[in-house]
């Protein structure tokens, strides 16, 4: 264990009492350590307590400090704040004590501008929660920031990941948790930057009615000082399980006498805990559509059928873009015709009974939410489910009845983990691995050739199956109009497309297309001419700029493309170069590119194929996939060269 004495100063000395700012603070313009940074953190203190309060029982206090220089216009939102407050019949909770100062240099004097109780603001965020913003007044480039406000909830025993890390710098920060001796919490110390923990003990009393009840609180102590920000990485998941921070779990609360509750569970609790709920009742609930299903009913295979039902709750109930996992009352939403994902995935279920179908939830934490241990068992970690369905000849079927962009087999990238829980009654609940479940490849054709005015003129076809196919309907609709999603494609890779057709992007579909017809301006000398075979960009440019890597590379899934290109030789020209034939292997994340390039008396014909089954690259691996991406973006810039005969 460290000693505080040991924490060197913060690069900025503050005053770390409120309203105590100093000339140096307000009248700073950048910040020596990192002057890309847009804001700056110069004072953070949280104290947390689990208190008891007035009636008798437990609450958990925050009481937050924090002091945020403005540097840059793109740092102006870090005076706005907004907390949610989870408020039920059973658990409350509450912000007060809201104090905002923003503080200004003007005419050589600092100027001190407190935010009126009219600007803080609470609102219905949704059934469950209430958000409560508000903004500091009077923010510009150079001002500091003061906020303080109490935060305080009947839900004792969530105490949140306390992050030291953020996207700003932080200057200098510090964090007490003081917790009763009755209650026992596991402590899990998480990032890469170091921060000072010393245990500290306070005794502690509550009045009783023959006298006082006497305690010891545990007061574990953080200090830390020129925290840098984190800084965002391509293909990273969840960012903020890299962030520095610490993670309580409460394990235990132990009063001789009068009480004692286990609050450490097993994957068994945790399974009767989502059995017993709304989720089960309504998961179990007949089906909405009846009628509908006769058609569906005719057809034999079984993944059709999965589809057809998946295809009919969509057309009856629009995902509302939320992912949870306890369904409202179906009838309600039916009528409303609008859901959640656990709505649609209820929905679909009770069709797929009726039709015959074994159907069971799939408990899944998504990819962004972190990763789930099977051996550490939590309480509640899973974000939303989809389906299981056993079809009549054995086989299991996984289906999310809340993407239209997915299909039979193929769920939103952020679902493809090895850790998803199913639920069954009778304690057969287990694991199951979902993070391979489709054959997710592209295939691209071009067929070119050299037209009028030098250019090149030509067809190109894009097909993309499994998550290829997901990710490929998410571009799509990504844009307000297909002309936007046409204009991107000609801008990323300098074309001009004249006719645009689809297949497939917008239906509830195991593949999707577009075809192209296309031109662009060729690199011509009077002797010869230069072709670029490959005509749209097939890997990120930018994906691996940066020299070092800090964290692992969360790879989207395994894939495989295929990409070929026919160019007849234009009449009076010879071939003077194609790319030569290669193959490269990386196998620390099972990569495998090849490519092979023919020519005969009258076209150049080449084929070029990337396979990749690793789904995560080790940052002790990163020196070699930056240097393997490099070569596959040098191969990118190959030249097909016509010499004039």
């Amino acid at each position: 264990m460290l000693s505080f004495m040991t924490v060197h100063a913060q690069s900025i000395p503050v005053n770390t009492k409120y309203g105590k700012v100093s000339r140096e603070e307000v009248e700073m313009t950048s910040y020596q350590l990192d002057t890309s940074a847009v804001a700056l953190v110069l004072y953070e203190d949280l104290n947390m307590i689990i208190d008891f309060n007035a009636t008798g029982g437990f609450s958990l206090v925050r009481k937050k400090h924090m002091r945020i220089k403005i540097l840059k216009e793109e740092g102006l939102d870090w005076g706005d704040v907004a907390l949610l407050t989870y408020v039920t019949p059973q658990h409350k909770e509450t912000v007060s004590g809201i104090e905002v100062v923003t503080y200004n240099m003007v005419d050589g004097k600092i100027v001190e501008t407190k935010m009126p109780k009219k600007y803080v603001f609470t609102e219905d965020y949704s059934e469950k929660y209430k958000k409560v913003s508000f903004s500091a007044q009077e923010v510009r480039v150079g001002s500091v920031i003061e906020i303080k406000y109490d935060f305080i909830s009947s839900m004792y025993w969530e105490i949140d990941n306390i992050f030291f890390q953020k996207s700003i710098p932080v200057n200098y920060a510090e964090c007490a948790v003081r917790i009763p001796e009755m209650f026992t919490f596991n402590k899990k110390m998480m990032g890469t930057h170091p921060v000072e923990h010393h245990l500290e003990y306070e005794n502690a009393g509550i009045p009783t009615g023959g006298g006082t009840y006497a305690y010891t609180v545990n007061v574990d102590k953080f200090k830390y000082s020129d925290m840098p920000a984190f800084k965002h990485e391509p293909y990273l998941f969840n960012a903020d399980q890299y962030h520095s921070q610490v993670k309580f779990d409460i394990r235990s609360l132990f009063i001789s006498g009068s009480v004692h509750e286990d609050f450490g569970v097993t994957w068994a609790d945790v399974d009767e805990t989502y059995l017993d709920s709304d989720l089960m009742l309504r998961f179990k609930a007949k089906s909405q559509f009846k009628e509908e299903l006769a058609a569906i009913a005719s057809e034999t295979d079984d993944a059709a059928r999965i589809a057809a039902v998946v295809k009919l709750v969509q057309e009856k109930v629009q995902w509302n873009k939320r992912y949870n996992i306890v369904p409202d009352p179906l009838a309600q939403v039916v009528k409303a015709q609008s859901g959640a994902s656990s709505d649609l995935n209820c929905l679909a279920a009770g069709c797929l009974r009726d039709l015959g179908f074994t159907v069971n939830p799939v408990l899944v934490k998504m990819r962004s939410s972190g990763v789930l241990l099977d051996y550490q068992p939590e309480r509640a970690p899973f974000d939303t489910f989809i389906l299981s369905v056993a079809g009549a000849d054995g086989t299991t079927y996984y289906v999310d009845a809340a993407s239209p962009d997915g299909y039979v087999n193929v769920l939103n990238p952020l679902f493809l983990i090895s850790n998803a829980r199913v639920l069954r009654e009778n304690g057969q609940s287990g694991w199951v691995d979902i993070s391979k479940l489709s054959r997710n490849g592209t295939v691209i054709s071009v067929n070119a050739a050299l037209g009028k005015d030098m250019r090149l003129e030509g067809s190109l076809t894009y097909k993309a199956t499994g998550e290829e196919m997901f990710t490929l309907k998410r571009e799509y609709k990504s844009h307000d109009k297909e002309e936007d999603f046409i204009s991107e494609i000609e801008n990323d890779n300098s074309l001009e497309i004249e006719e645009f057709t689809q297949k497939g992007m917008k239906e509830y579909t195991s593949s999707a297309e577009y075809t192209c017809k296309f031109s662009k301006d060729l690199e011509a000398t009077p002797e010869r001419v230069y072709i670029n075979p490959f005509m749209i960009e097939l890997h990120s440019k930018d994906a691996f700029k940066s020299i070092e890597r800090t964290y692992p590379i969360d790879f989207p899934y395994p894939h495989v493309l295929n990409y070929m290109v026919i160019i007849p030789i234009p009449e009076g020209y010879a071939v003077e170069e194609v790319p030569s034939n290669s193959i490269i292997k990386l196998d620390c994340i099972g990569a495998t590119m090849k490519l092979m390039c023919s020519a005969n008396a009258t076209m150049i014909q080449m084929v070029y194929n990337y396979r990749q089954d690793g789904v995560v690259g080790l940052p002790e691996n990163y020196a070699d996939i930056r240097e393997f991406w490099e070569h596959l973006n040098k191969l990118m810039d190959s030249m097909i060269i016509f010499k004039k005969i």
